[in-house]
Formats: structure tokens, C-alpha cells, sequence
């Protein structure tokens, strides 16, 4: 069984030439695709680090949801998952400004 944690998000900033580090409890959002084909992104696991989202996500799904479900979809650390066919996973982390940045990892035996 394999896990993923997501540590943070680094931004290049091209107007100062600096790198901005922005933790990952400080994403709004991040998926992870278990089993990516290299072409199509599922996502199979959603997360919502930035606590501060959910009162706004709670009012657009228009229900209330008990503490449990908050918890668990704040984590910076995925369910565990087996390994798919394709043998490679794909984290896909949204920033404060709605940009979607995806990365592609191969798992190892």
C-alpha cells in the first residue's frame, strides 16, 4: 500500500526572480490520481488543507457535515491505495489564485 504526503508548494515568481514556499495545510486544494494513464486526470482522493474554505464550501453544497468529515478532508496525507496498472500516480495541487500545478511520480516496486 502506498500513501502520498504533500509537503508544500514552491511558486517561481518571474516579476522578482524569487521562489515563494507556500505550506501544504496553506493549499486551498490538492487531488491525487492513484493509477494516472499519462493522459487523463481522475481525481480519486480530493483534499482541502486551507481550513478557512469550509464554512464557503459548506454554503455552496448547502448542507452541514459532521466534524469527522472536515478532518479527514483537511489532511496533507492521502488514504492509503494500491499501486494500479499503470504504476505511476499524479498529484494535482490548486493555488490561492485558481492555477492548477500537477506533478507525476512513478511508483516504485
Amino acid at each position: 500500500m502506498y500513501r502520498v504526503r504533500l509537503l508544500g508548494l514552491d511558486i517561481f515568481r518571474p516579476q522578482n526572480l524569487e521562489t515563494e514556499a507556500i505550506a501544504a495545510d496553506n493549499l486551498p486544494c490538492w487531488m491525487l490520481d492513484t493509477d494516472y494513464n499519462g493522459m487523463v486526470f481522475m481525481a480519486r482522493q480530493v483534499f482541502f488543507p486551507k481550513t478557512s474554505a469550509w464554512e464557503n464550501l459548506e454554503r455552496s453544497l448547502r448542507g452541514r457535515f459532521a466534524e469527522g468529515v472536515w478532518e479527514h478532508l483537511a489532511g496533507t496525507e492521502s488514504e492509503p491505495f494500491a499501486a494500479g496498472p499503470k504504476r505511476q500516480v499524479a498529484i494535482k495541487v490548486i493555488d490561492e489564485r485558481g492555477n492548477e500545478l500537477m506533478v507525476v511520480k512513478t511508483l516504485s516496486e
